[in-house]
């Protein structure tokens, strides 16, 4: 076969192959700083930012999304973040005889967990067949980070931690995804992390076209401070302090009314609304 061919014919195995639902996970810790990071692609432009304050013994925490209100992601009040990403399906069997929750263990999680270890035993006391299509990255303020695959569990075991829409338990020899390999690397070629080199890789490992990166956050978990970015222009920061924001009560903000108007995010928001006004009048 032409060398070219080939090249071609593994790239397109590789594309399709792939989830269709992209996002990049990054946590690193070192001395004081305990960072971790989140590109949130979707084909949905109404993002939303929303806060529930501590009560009934839960703690108070921050959700962010879109407009059905499931959290794709956040933080607690403890320092404990939370993100979750689409996988191509792989069966989840090694918890079928345990207790079945009925809600979004996720969920759960951030709002009675506060450290890594509690959450895993929190996961441990569940069935987790219906993560045959997802996985779960958990870090903590201590500087642990975990991804929960379903019946496999894969630690932090150096300064950082990346998870992108592939299984790593799974894998064999190089990774499948452009944006994990390019995070690893510029984790690798510096050593000494900072909000600076979380956005750079942010940056780095952004998507455009039909599912762009419609939302991208920072947070430092020792601090409980936020640095969130929209539709993937890191050039414009909102910072966010969750104790303030907790204090206001519950409420949520549409994440683009947050930032200045930009062009490529209202081009692909009005994009999408004539998408959906064809549909309604086919």
């Amino acid at each position: 076969m032409n060398r070219y061919l080939a090249f071609a014919v593994g790239l397109l195995n590789v594309l399709i192959t792939m989830p269709l639902i992209a996002c990049t996970g990054i946590f690193a810790a070192h001395g004081d700083l305990v960072l971790a990071g989140n590109n949130e692609d979707w084909r949905n432009p109404e993002s939303k930012m929303w806060f529930i304050p501590a009560e009934g013994g839960q703690y108070g925490r921050v959700c962010f999304g879109f407009d059905n209100f499931i959290c794709q992601g956040g933080m607690n009040d403890q320092g404990l973040f939370y993100d979750g990403f689409a996988t191509q399906p792989l069966p989840v069997t090694g918890s079928k005889d345990k207790e079945r929750y009925a809600g979004r263990l996720e969920d759960k999680a951030l709002a009675e967990c506060a450290t890594v270890d509690e959450v895993l035993q929190l996961f441990d006391r569940y069935n987790l067949e219906g993560m045959s299509r997802s996985m779960l990255f958990f870090a903590d303020r201590a500087g642990n980070s975990v991804i929960i695959e379903g019946d496999e569990v894969i630690r932090k075991s150096g300064s950082y931690q990346v998870v992108t829409n592939f299984h790593q338990s799974a894998r064999s020899g190089e990774s499948p995804c452009p944006r994990y390999k390019t995070a690893v690397d510029m984790f690798a070629r510096n050593p000494e992390i900072s909000i600076d080199l979380f956005r750079r890789i942010l940056a780095a490992t952004h998507l455009e076209g039909s599912t762009p990166t419609q939302y991208s956050n920072i947070y430092d978990l020792k601090n409980g401070i936020l640095y969130l970015y929209h539709f993937h222009n890191f050039q414009n920061e909102v910072v966010v302090n969750l104790k303030a924001e907790l204090a206001k009560g519950a409420h949520s903000y549409d994440l683009p009314s947050m930032f200045p108007r930009s062009y490529a995010a209202e081009a692909f928001r009005l994009a999408k609304l004539n998408e959906m006004q064809q549909r309604k009048a086919a």
